[in-house]
């Protein structure tokens, strides 16, 4: 028996992909061969979930160093800001700050957890630069780490330092590999390891229709949706720009789901208010995290993905394509890797409210084309990006690395 202990640093208040993917995983695992627990650094609306698997949840403790304070309002502070070699020295104070004020405190408490649970090995399931505790944890208590890469993420001396530290980084999609190869960042082991989603968990529980009458939506209205936090890079303002700009036919509706990241406030008030400008008030439908995100995207024609910066993997896509939608996605990061344009799916620049609100329109002139996209989107899905893959990919690597540590 192996013992993983998962480790999900994300703050914010809200459920990301970093840990929804973890959940799917342990969902996965065969827990005549593993052993798990998870340590949040906050609480989570999953927790119930994770209960439900019997799996333990530690909370460690993490003090964040406020990103405002009240020096960006005076001039001379912002214009000292603008010299290089001023900006470097406050980057380096601030990262000492960081490394005792937060990340030092929060090894510690996660070092008590992990000589308390005693695992084989630890999974960081947040990157280099934001688990850099977890792997000071990892060094503390020499517990083998398994360092997930979910993201594009800034690179300096200290992660290439880091890194050397692991036992293997696993990066969601070539893209990320690559990007993390090319900052010089030389872990022991690197591989590749594409998430993934439980369907036990995706298959829905009520009828479309039921959903759309809750949400104040025709049964027969075309219905486009946006699954994810709220924040300005997940482009959510760009859907509802092109969902203005569209021509005659049928008015489309656009559900917005997802919790509003603590980052977010400004953007979500922005977001709403511009709602309201367009006069789309009765045709967007902004309706907060959702446990029952599996009935709300079945109940949408169109999954549309609207990140305006480079998408690490965009699990939204895959759960789109796997109930059988037709899914308009922006290119960038991995989200190639994951569609083949105009066969399982549609790419659209990042940002262009036009291609969106053309490709839209498109999708709703052709449903039986749009049908077709949706069937071969599935079965691919259900071929590339597999959880009996993901999780037999993923127990190889913890009995390698926990096969080292007993050795």
């Amino acid at each position: 028996m192996t013992t993983v202990l998962f480790v999900e640093a994300s703050s914010g208040g809200v459920v990301g992909g970093s840990l929804t993917g973890l959940y799917h995983l342990i969902r996965g695992l065969d827990r005549g061969r593993f052993q798990v627990g998870m340590a949040l650094y906050e609480r989570k609306p999953i927790e119930a979930d994770l209960a439900r698997l019997e799996v333990p949840v530690h909370q460690v403790v993490r003090r964040r160093l406020p990103k405002q304070h009240a020096l960006l309002d005076l001039e001379g502070y912002r214009k000292a800001r603008s010299l290089s070699a001023v900006r470097a020295g406050l980057g380096a104070g601030r990262q000492a700050a960081r490394l005792a004020a937060e990340e030092l405190p929060a090894a510690l408490g996660l070092a008590r957890v992990i000589r308390r649970v005693r695992p084989d090995v630890i999974h960081l399931g947040n990157g280099v630069r934001a688990n850099f505790d977890g792997i000071l944890a990892g060094l503390l208590t020499r517990t083998p780490i398994v360092c997930h890469v979910k993201g594009f993420e800034k690179y300096g001396a200290r992660e290439r330092w880091a890194v050397r530290r692991t036992t293997t980084l696993v990066c969601m999609t070539q893209a990320i590999l690559a990007y993390c190869r090319e900052r010089g960042l030389q872990p022991p082991d690197a591989r590749v390891v594409y998430d993934a989603v439980d369907e036990a968990w995706l298959r829905p529980q009520r009828a479309p229709a039921e959903v759309r009458r809750e949400l104040g939506i025709a049964p027969d209205a075309p219905c486009v949706g946006i699954a994810g936090n709220i924040q300005e890079w997940k482009g959510q303002q760009v859907v509802v720009e092109a969902l203005g700009r569209l021509g005659a036919g049928p008015p489309v509706h656009c559900i917005i789901a997802g919790g509003v990241h603590r980052a977010g406030e400004a953007y979500a008030a922005s977001l709403r208010a511009r709602v309201a400008a367009l006069g789309l008030t009765g045709r967007v439908h902004e309706i907060g995290f959702r446990a029952d995100i599996p009935d709300v995207m079945n109940a949408w024609d169109v999954v549309v993905h609207a990140s305006v910066r480079p998408e690490p993997f965009g699990r939204v896509i895959l759960e789109g394509m796997l109930l059988g939608k037709p899914v308009i996605a922006t290119a960038g990061g991995g989200v190639p890797e994951l569609i083949d344009d105009g066969r399982t799916g549609f790419i659209v620049p990042p940002g262009d409210v036009a291609a969106l609100a053309d490709r839209i329109e498109a999708v709703f002139a052709a449903p039986d084309a749009a049908r077709a996209i949706g069937v071969r989107a599935q079965s691919w899905a259900r071929q590339q990006f597999s959880l009996a893959r993901q999780v037999e990919e993923m127990s190889q690597i913890y009995e390698e690395a926990a096969r080292m540590h007993r050795t």
